[in-house]
Formats: C-alpha cells, structure tokens, sequence
C-alpha cells in the first residue's frame, strides 16, 4: 500500500513541475510579444503616416 502512494506523490510532484514549466514558458513568450508588439508601435505609425 504504501509504495503505491509513494508512486502517486511523486506523480503527482512531477505532473506539477512540468505543469509550472509549460506556465512560465507561455508567460515568458506572452511578455516578450507584447513587448515587442508595443515597441513596434511607433515604427509602424511612422512607416504608414498615420496620425495619432
């Protein structure tokens, strides 16, 4: 019995690690293009000679 609970833990311990990963991955590529969208901004306007 206690083997069985010992697998499950560490199951459950890995699934969370590798569900914390893909979250800060996808956090990280959210925040950088954003950053880059709203850097871009102004090249845009100024290339389409749009006023603001």
């Amino acid at each position: 019995m206690l083997p069985i609970i010992g697998r499950v833990l560490a199951f459950l311990g890995a699934a969370g690690i590798l569900a914390a990963l893909t979250f800060v991955t996808l956090l990280i590529g959210v925040l950088v293009n954003a950053m880059a969208a709203l850097m871009s901004g102004p090249l845009i306007d100024k290339i389409t000679g749009e006023k603001p």
